[in-house]
């Protein structure tokens, strides 16, 4: 388990029905809809963190088939892919945020702080994962991840 902390923030509380996106659905923001929504934004957060508990792995394969179409992007997260030594991770993010119009989105940015364990001093990044529902689950289409800036 590598001392991943998968309960913490996980996402936010549910949008009331005042809120902007529930009140955009198709069908009036009914509670079905809503809950549909949630759900999965929650499966969304779920496979992300699935993945970050797999990324500081020796082998990155499990963690690289949970990107769109098997692979990682080239670029947007190459320094934590250069950790070694990872003892832990904790990862702490906000509610995803919907990439496209549907009342049940298929495209997610879901931003993130982490905080990862390795010899010396606690590293800590930041940025944002954008994730898309395909028909077998949430994958990883891009990300945007550097290093958090010192914050004394």
């Amino acid at each position: 388990r590598r001392g991943q902390d998968r309960g913490e923030a996980a996402i936010a509380a549910p949008p009331s029905s005042a809120s902007p996106g529930a009140a955009r659905s198709a069908d009036g923001g009914d509670g079905d809809t809503v809950q549909a929504r949630n759900a999965s934004m929650q499966e969304a957060v779920s496979a992300l963190h699935s993945y970050l508990a797999l990324l500081f792995q020796a082998d990155h394969s499990e963690a690289d088939a949970l990107w769109t179409g098997g692979l990682p992007a080239r670029h947007g997260e190459e320094a934590l892919r250069e950790l070694h030594g990872v003892t832990g991770i904790r990862v702490d993010n906000k509610r995803p945020e919907p990439l496209d119009t549907a009342p049940v989105p298929r495209q997610l940015r879901i931003p993130v702080n982490l905080r990862i364990g390795v010899a010396g001093p606690l590293r800590r990044f930041e940025g944002h994962y954008d994730l898309q529902r395909e028909a077998d689950g949430w994958r990883i289409r891009a990300a945007s991840i550097a290093p958090s800036p010192d914050r004394g």
